[in-house]
């Protein structure tokens, strides 16, 4: 065995005589067998059973003039993550705001998984989705919507259930139109609309912003959507 380092080599022939003689290097030789050589391959990272590098779901935007002290604050939260809603900018949502009748009927086209852009306005599929549907019958559309309206239409999207449900407990009961009679027994048996302080309808008054997200989270998970 010959050891690291520089040795003399002497080459003879066959037969014994003299050839020549020279230095060479002799290098280490490793053939695997010596258990305690360490590996120096870097090793490879790997990801964790589970984990992802996908990011993480978009967070449901904070609106400034709905901070979580605002009572209708769970709702907006609520309509905006299931993309029923949008803000009226990045960072405001103007709960106090009126609704239109396209407003609402577009939502409900939503809610019902219609695509609704593009077309001559920003409403026109969803009119002529609500209109085939028979929820409206497509006039004013950009009229405010009342709250008896808002009622009608969703009474419509819901089937038209039976109801027996009462408006006595209501001191402006009497002000419902005939029309929306039957719609606003539903709303109110079903919890969607429990009234202005608990003891006005304010049928004829027009529907907020905040007031049509609170109505519409509430028939949603009351109908398991």
């Amino acid at each position: 065995v010959v050891g690291e380092g520089m040795t003399t080599v002497t080459v003879t022939t066959s037969d014994g005589g003299y050839t020549a003689q020279c230095l060479v290097q002799v290098g280490s030789y490793n053939d695997g067998s010596d258990s305690d050589n360490e590996d120096t391959t870097p090793p490879t990272e790997t990801e964790e059973p589970g984990e992802t590098t996908e990011p993480g779901e978009p967070e449901t935007p904070a609106f400034s003039d709905v901070p979580a002290t605002h009572w209708a604050s769970e709702a907006v939260d609520y309509v905006v993550s299931e993309g029923l809603f949008n803000g009226t900018s990045d960072t405001t949502f103007s709960p106090d705001a009126s609704m239109t009748r396209a407003m609402f009927f577009t939502v409900l086209a939503r809610l019902d998984g219609v695509d609704t852009t593009g077309g001559a306005t920003w409403y026109e599929k969803a009119m002529a989705w609500a209109v085939a549907e028979g929820i409206t019958d497509g006039t004013n559309p950009e009229a405010t919507i009342t709250r008896e309206q808002l009622a009608v239409m969703l009474y419509r999207y819901a089937g038209s259930p039976a109801t027996e449900g009462s408006l006595s407990g209501f001191a402006d009961a009497a002000s419902v139109s005939a029309w929306a009679q039957d719609a606003m027994e539903w709303a109110v048996a079903e919890g969607i609309l429990t009234g202005k302080n608990g003891s006005t309808l304010d049928p004829q008054g027009t529907a907020s912003r905040a007031e049509v997200a609170t109505m519409l989270m509430r028939f949603t998970q009351g109908q398991g959507k």
